[in-house]
């Protein structure tokens, strides 16, 4: 029994009809809502009602186009119909119009939007180039008023023109008489794609106008009508079409590029049970090749020769078919199989076969590239599986690497990855040892360069850093890195002459680093460098005294001010060995410092300066003291606290013998300080674990 309709909604809920339907909408439940919006239309008809039932027949309307009901969608969008002729969602109106067949139509409807003004921008494009799509196709039906908007006769106009190109390029007249039509399709309509596939088939693109072509072609874009159509033309106008191409277009632009091309039906027919064969996988493909064809035995070949590793049972049936292959080849194709099948162990040891197999070959250079092209290969394998195991001695990856390095060595990328390598394996004997090969190889190329620098660095050896620096600058001169580091690195020479007690040469490198400052980016620390070195050379000359110390100051100010300014200081002052009275100097003034409060800036600036590698223990101790006050410091005051101390740790966990002990053991108590105020999360206990645990192995007995 069918429920009974319902009627009316009773007086006291018509108050809430309003806010109903409004929810029902938002929610999405649009056959509800246009219900609701119904009713209220039927006791008051106010606009924003009526605009929220057309809203509704929309989203309706979407919903069903979203499972392929295209009639009743736009039967749902008709209910919008505007005095004008217009209807809400257009764009959806005519694409369900032209799915379910009623192109006449979709065109006839189309034109209303033409030249109207409420059309909102946003949606204009699309609909336009809709609009054309359909009048090429179809012709619509003549105005129904004898005035109509200047715009929309301009449009049947460039439609004409359009589909009289075609039909003329159809019947396959000359490009003289194609032209003239195409030249009435204004370029900034929304026919333009139309007449720019036409002009392309009439007059084929050569070698030099190929490229600009392509990118005009490239203006139709896939959410286009006409991009299945630009698909089609390109695919025609390729030399030799392959099979994958091939089985990319739809049946009909297959069709298209079979007559415009003039293949005979023959060759169609083949390229089509050429997809079904490839559909059905490698060994239906592998099969369908083997018949007799009128394909060219050289692409049979070829094409087989690829899905081997596929169908490696095969390998027997493609050597009757085309005669045996070399070993290389045979192996090559084991490897493959083996990688399709992640059995890695048989890949790699297939892949170090066919190395070997190539070095039998006549050519020695092309069978070393190809050598270096396969131990790259498994270097990468190396990388995502344990399986590889290079020679059982250690890392697989650096292993690969250095027997590609062998084959080929002039490939850089390889040459940097082992460089990168050394230094994460810890090996620097061999990281420096490549670095000086690399850069006598290749003592232009930046990235070389910079791995020279780096490990010249870490051998304290400045001056041949400055001197691979300077090549790097020479490269690329505005390159703001390496300004910084050449910087870096004159402040390091400059530190090591002041050890030696020559605080004149000290100035020298100094004053050639202040060449590679920028304005823009003042570096602090050659300000501190500069400063500390002038107080030294300034003796008895209270001018000179002045400068140097306005230098100190400002060096201090760049560096962070308070506690991140004179901590830097006093660490610079450390590095160089600096004068104990001097060095006292500038120790009150970081006492002085560390009364204030904590700020970020300040912790952030010490953790910074805590990267200096060449930190002496002195600093460092000053810097657990600094921790030591952070962690003493009332919960509100800094929430920051375990950047610095994390840094500490690192640079703990660096340090041997009993001095390392015990800076862990003073960095455990400020993390046990820390976790007691309540300032570590839980996520940090497990450090707080991994330092005790390092305590406790350190004082085993041996």
């Amino acid at each position: 029994m069918k429920p009974q309709r319902r009627g009316a909604p009773p007086p006291a809920s018509l108050a809430t009809l309003p806010a109903r339907a409004a929810e029902a909408l938002q929610q999405g439940r649009f056959k509800e809502a246009i219900e609701l919006f119904r009713q209220l239309l039927r006791q008051d008809p106010q606009p924003e009602w009526k605009a929220g039932l057309n809203e509704a027949y929309g989203g309706r309307a979407r919903s069903l186009a979203a499972k392929q009901m295209f009639k009743e969608a736009a039967m749902v969008l008709e209910n919008t119909l505007a005095a004008d002729g217009t209807l809400r969602d257009p764009f959806l109106y005519v694409t369900c119009l032209v799915r379910e067949g009623q192109q006449a139509k979709a065109a006839a409807h189309v034109l209303n939007y033409i030249g109207n003004a409420n059309l909102p921008a946003n949606e204009r494009p699309a609909l336009e180039e809709l609009a054309a799509a359909l009048l090429v196709a179809v012709t619509p039906p003549p105005a129904a008023v004898r005035t109509e908007p200047a715009e929309r006769t301009q449009w049947r106009e460039f439609a004409a023109a359009s589909r009289a190109a075609m039909a003329a390029w159809l019947e396959g007249a000359a490009p003289d008489a194609i032209e003239p039509l195409l030249n009435r399709i204004s370029l900034r309509s929304a026919f333009r794609p139309l007449r720019l596939l036409l002009k392309t088939l009439i007059t084929p693109p050569t070698p030099e106008e190929a490229g600009r072509t392509r990118r005009l072609l490239e203006t139709i874009a896939p959410g286009s009508p006409f991009h299945a159509l630009r698909l089609a033309v390109e695919a025609a106008l390729t030399p030799r079409l392959d099979a994958d191409s091939w089985h990319r277009l739809t049946p009909t632009q297959q069709a298209f590029v079979a007559e415009t091309g003039g293949l005979p039906v023959t060759a169609v027919q083949g390229l089509s049970r050429l997809n079904e064969a490839a559909r059905g996988g490698p060994a239906m493909l592998f099969g369908h090749l083997q018949k007799p064809s009128d394909l060219p035995a050289a692409d049979v070949r070829s094409a087989c020769l690829n899905l081997l590793p596929h169908l490696p049972d095969r390998l027997a049936q493609f050597e009757k078919s085309f005669g045996p292959l070399p070993k290389r080849e045979r192996h090559r194709i084991q490897a493959l199989a083996a990688e399709a099948r992640n059995d890695w162990e048989a890949a790699e040891q297939s892949w170090c076969r066919t190395a070997e197999a190539i070095a039998e070959d006549g050519d020695e250079r092309t069978a070393r590239l190809s050598q270096g092209v396969i131990y790259r290969h498994l270097a990468e394998l190396a990388l995502r599986n344990r399986e590889i195991e290079g020679d059982m001695s250690g890392n697989a990856h650096l292993f690969y690497l250095e027997r590609s390095c062998e084959a080929d060595p002039d490939h850089i990328p390889s040459l940097l990855q082992r460089l990168t390598g050394y230094r994460r394996e810890g090996r620097e004997k061999d990281w420096h040892r490549l670095a000086d090969e690399a850069v006598q190889r290749f003592p232009q190329d930046s990235q070389i360069l910079l791995q020279a620098t780096q490990s010249a660095v870490a051998r304290h050896a400045y001056k041949k850093a400055i001197g691979f620096a300077r090549r790097l600058l020479q490269i690329d001169p505005i390159n703001p890195a390496v300004r910084r580091q050449m910087i870096e690195l004159q402040v390091a020479h400059a530190r090591k002459q002041m050890q030696s007690g020559r605080a004149d040469l000290a100035d020298k490198e100094l004053a050639q680093a202040n060449e590679w400052e920028r304005a823009d980016a003042p570096s602090p620390v050659l300000r501190i460098a500069r400063g500390l070195v002038g107080l030294q050379l300034a003796a008895g000359d209270p001018a000179a005294r002045e400068t140097a110390e306005a230098l100190l100051r400002a060096g201090v100010a760049l560096a962070g001010e308070g506690v991140g300014g004179w901590f830097r200081a006093v660490l610079e002052a450390e590095l160089m060995k600096y004068p104990g009275q001097e060095l006292a100097r500038l120790r009150e003034e970081l006492a002085r410092a560390r009364q204030d409060p904590p700020t970020r800036p300040a912790v952030l600036a010490v953790i910074t300066a805590l990267g200096q590698t060449e930190a002496a223990r002195d600093a460092y101790a000053k810097s657990l003291a600094i921790a030591e006050t952070l962690a003493r410091a009332e919960p509100g005051r800094a929430d920051y606290q375990r950047d610095l101390v994390i840094s500490l740790l690192r640079q703990a966990s660096m340090a041997t013998g009993e001095a390392g002990q015990a800076d862990l053991q003073r960095a455990l108590g400020i993390l046990e300080a820390l976790h007691a105020s309540g300032r570590l999360a839980p996520s940090d206990e497990p450090m707080v674990a991994a330092v005790k645990a390092m305590l406790t192995e350190a004082n085993k007995p041996p």
